[in-house]
């Protein structure tokens, strides 16, 4: 009789420990829990991701207007120096960009010719490292043959002898994501945004 006894007691005890497994199994208390923890990772670097590509490219229009906006002056002859350059860069970026001024790099170029061998009387366009730097950084070679002026009331406008000017600015991104590997969001491949403008003068 003890050994039965024994028996139906391990038979209970098997019986009870299945159920309480059944009742584990059928527990859904904490399935939201885990869902959102598997889904919502996801979806939150999803948002983030849209909002790093939305904060550079809103930098990128805005530095391009402002470049676009300063080889106008400088083709009218109104900007003829470095420093006046990125002054009135800055003054339109700088106010979405830290650090604008000292940041920025330029090379703004006029001349008669496009060429890469780097003659007289060429323009040759600055490359853009994949470091984000701009070789011949810091560069203004304007010159303008005749300085424009404008027509009034007893003299027409006055126009200078025809040349190309060529602008390149580049401008590091203020901050980096480690997440994100540098140039997704810039569209160069490099952690610097880049804007050219090239006009004619006359």
């Amino acid at each position: 009789m003890s050994r039965f006894a024994a028996a139906l007691r391990l038979t209970r005890g098997a019986m009870r420990r299945l159920l309480a497994a059944r009742r584990f199994l059928r527990e859904t208390r904490a399935d939201t829990a885990v869902e959102f923890a598997m889904i919502g990772s996801a979806f939150f670097l999803f948002i983030f991701g849209i909002f790093v590509v939305s904060i550079d490219q809103f930098w990128q229009m805005t530095l391009d207007d402002a470049v676009r906006a300063a080889a106008r002056q400088v083709a009218i002859g109104k900007i003829t120096t470095g420093p006046q350059f990125v002054t009135s860069v800055c003054n339109e970026f700088g106010a979405a960009a830290p650090y604008c001024s000292s940041n920025l790099q330029y090379s703004v170029q006029s001349n008669s010719y496009f060429s890469a061998t780097g003659n007289a009387n060429t323009i040759t366009p600055a490359t853009l490292s994949s470091a984000g730097n701009l070789s011949s950084s810091s560069a203004f070679s304007v010159s303008l043959s005749t300085i424009p002026t404008p027509a009034n009331s007893t003299q027409a406008a006055v126009t200078g002898a025809e040349q190309f000017l060529l602008v390149q600015v580049a401008y590091p991104l203020p901050f980096k994501v480690l997440a994100v590997p540098g140039g997704v969001a810039t569209e160069n491949g490099t952690p610097s945004l880049y804007s050219a403008v090239a006009t004619v003068m006359q």
